[in-house]
């Protein structure tokens, strides 16, 4: 019996003793949480921003008859110059023509007849009722007239502008009715290029701000991209609440050679801002209240703090509010951070 009780003992002590060093088994197994930082700075840097859009013509008019006619004569075709004033077009005017010279014989007859009543009311021959009447018949015969000069007008159709035939919409012989369109006109000595911008970026913006534009289409003697300057000629006072975003109206005075409406350009906006705060884009998390990052204090412990960002450069953010220089925050090593966590830092990089 006592050989069994000691054997029973010696079991129970060895069990006691491998309870006593479990936990400082696994204390000694617990591995620390590494993360990496950078240390916030405000820098003088200049921000770029590219936006893409398609060339128009500055000014487009659609030219259209006011007056039916079968088309007589139709000059110049797609790709022609055109100055102001010159002919284009030129209708069949016979039968206008023909009403403009009875309208003129009823105006000439209603002269003749007005005078042969004031000679009567001279001589107390007639009525003065009579001389109204006659004043009035002259009144709508000379309106008449005139009516039909205007609509005769119309069958001989000018350029309003300087430009080129971009659009040719019928020939002669076919039959132009009222508000047929017959041809377009573009003036493409200066051209305009129309871009959306986000709500941030239209406010560091102003009209006549310079920017650089290049067109894909036009290469230099490098077969890079024509670059040009422009300026910012319009900015459309909406915003878009779906988007977040605004237009604006870029002007190319003078058009360079070969630049055409519809070729794609990119447009470059150069922006002096001065200490802007950046950060890369990996390091900020986001919740339902926004974006935030993960900071660390003086005895490395986790701490978040919640941002308001600004615009976007390459891989990086500016931002606006919540960080003060030289505080240190976590770039790599996420996962299963908490606020209060002790971490230890493998790097201290400086921005």
């Amino acid at each position: 019996m006592s050989g069994k009780l000691i054997t029973l003992l010696c079991s129970a002590m060895i069990v006691l003793s491998g309870c006593d060093h479990q936990p400082a088994a696994k204390a000694r197994s617990a591995k620390p949480h590494l993360v990496e930082v950078m240390q916030t700075s405000a820098a003088n840097i200049e921000l770029q921003r590219i936006r893409t859009g398609s060339l128009e013509a500055f000014q487009t008019i659609n030219i259209y008859t006011q007056a039916e006619g079968i088309v007589k004569q139709i000059l110049p075709r797609e790709g022609d110059r055109v100055k102001r004033d010159q002919l284009l077009v030129t209708l069949d005017a016979q039968l206008l023509k023909a009403q403009l010279q009875r309208a003129r014989a009823v105006r000439q007859q209603a002269e003749t007849e007005l005078t042969r009543i004031k000679g009567l009311i001279q001589r107390n021959l007639t009525a003065r009722s009579e001389l109204t009447s006659r004043e009035t018949d002259l009144a709508v015969a000379q309106a008449d007239e005139k009516v039909i000069a205007t609509r005769l007008g119309y069958t001989r159709i000018r350029s309003p502008i300087d430009g080129v035939i971009t659009a040719r919409h019928t020939e002669p012989g076919n039959l132009a009715e009222q508000s047929s369109h017959l041809l377009t006109i573009a003036d493409i000595s200066r051209l305009r290029l129309k871009v959306d911008v986000s709500e941030l970026l239209l406010n560091q913006l102003s009209i006549d701000m310079p920017v650089e534009i290049q067109i894909d289409a036009l290469q230099n003697r490098q077969q890079q991209p024509f670059a040009v300057s422009g300026k910012i000629s319009r900015i459309y006072p909406t915003i878009d609440p779906a988007t977040r975003s605004g237009t604006l109206e870029i002007s190319l005075n003078p058009a360079p050679q070969g630049a055409r409406p519809g070729q794609f350009a990119r447009v470059k906006f150069s922006i002096a801002r001065q200490q802007v705060m950046l950060l890369p884009i990996g390091s900020l998390r986001q919740s339902a209240d926004g974006s935030y990052v993960y900071i660390i204090d003086r005895d490395n412990k986790v701490q978040i703090r919640s941002l308001e960002t600004g615009l976007k450069t390459g891989e990086q953010i500016e931002i606006l509010t919540g960080l003060q220089p030289e505080e240190q925050v976590i770039t790599r090593g996420f996962t299963n951070l908490k606020p209060g966590m002790q971490v230890t830092v493998v790097n201290r990089v400086s921005n």
